[in-house]
C-alpha cells in the first residue's frame, strides 16, 4: 500500500474559494463528521500524526458549495437497522498474528467472524504510545458464514508502521464492525485531487484517515486486537 501527501499552494485566491472545496464521493464530507474527531492528515507511510491538513479538505468552516446549499451529513444508520443488529449474533477474533508476534511491514492478518446484517469488517492500527487510529480498509471475506456456528472466515494483508523508521515499534492491529453506511461512505471519499482517503483499491494512492476513535457507529462491544512489533520490511500475505 502506498501513501500519498498533497499540498497546495494558492497565494492570490480568494480565501473563501478554498473553503468551498470538499472531498469528493458518495457525498461531501461535512464539518459535522469533522466534529466526530475524524482528522485528514498527509501521512508518509504510517509513521504517526503528520500536519493536519483540513485545508485540503476546506472542512475548516464553509457553510455550503457554490449553489448555497448545505453539505449532507454523513449517513449513519437507521434505527430499524441498528435495532435488528443489536438482537442478531455478532463477533470478532483474529487468529492470525498472534499476540506479542513479530510482524512485516505487509502483514497477513487473518481470523473468524460473525458479522450481524448491515455490517462490514475492518481493520485499524494504533502504534503504542500514539492516540491516533489509523483505517486499515476492510477484511476480505474468504468464506461466508450461516451464522453463529458457521462462522466468516476473513484475510487481509494491511501495512503495519513505517519500515524501516519504525522498525521495533509496537501496534495494536484492531478487526472491529463497521456499519454498512458507514463503511460505503469511507470507500468512496477523496481528496480534492481524486486521492483515496483510505483503502479502498490496493493499487490506488491513499492520503490516509487518522482519528482517536474508530469511525461513527462501530460495534466496540464486539472486537478484536493483537498488539505485534513490527520487525521486517517486505510483505507476508501468502
Amino acid at each position: 500500500m502506498s501513501t500519498h501527501s498533497t499540498s497546495r499552494e494558492h497565494d492570490h485566491e480568494d480565501p473563501a474559494e478554498e473553503n468551498r472545496e470538499t472531498l469528493s464521493g458518495p457525498q461531501s464530507i461535512p464539518r459535522p463528521v469533522l466534529l466526530t474527531g475524524f482528522l485528514i492528515t498527509a501521512l508518509g507511510g504510517l509513521t504517526g500524526l503528520a500536519a493536519v491538513v483540513s485545508a485540503l479538505t476546506g472542512l475548516g468552516g464553509g457553510t455550503g458549495d457554490e449553489t448555497g446549499t448545505t453539505p449532507k451529513p454523513a449517513p449513519t444508520p437507521t434505527r430499524a437497522s441498528a435495532s435488528a443488529s443489536a438482537s442478531a449474533p455478532a463477533s470478532v477474533e483474529i487468529r492470525h498474528p498472534q499476540q506479542a508476534a513479530s510482524a512485516r511491514h505487509h502483514q497477513k492478518v487473518y481470523g473468524i467472524a460473525v458479522i450481524p446484517p448491515h455490517h462490514t469488517l475492518w481493520l485499524a492500527s494504533r502504534k503504542k504510545g500514539e492516540a491516533g487510529v489509523y483505517l486499515l480498509g476492510r477484511a476480505h471475506i474468504v468464506k461466508q458464514g450461516t451464522g453463529a456456528d458457521d462462522p466468516t472466515s476473513w484475510d487481509a494483508c494491511p501495512q503495519i508502521g513505517d519500515y524501516p523508521a519504525q522498525r521495533g515499534a509496537s501496534f495494536e492491529i484492531i478487526a472491529a464492525l463497521v456499519p454498512d453506511t458507514t463503511s460505503d461512505y469511507l470507500l468512496g471519499a477523496r481528496t480534492y485531487t481524486g486521492v483515496q482517503l483510505v483503502p479502498a483499491d490496493p493499487a490506488a494512492d491513499v492520503a490516509g484517515l487518522v482519528s482517536t476513535q474508530l469511525p461513527p457507529g462501530t460495534d466496540t462491544a464486539h472486537q478484536d486486537s493483537v498488539w505485534v512489533t513490527l520487525a521486517q520490511g517486505g510483505e507476508d500475505c501468502a
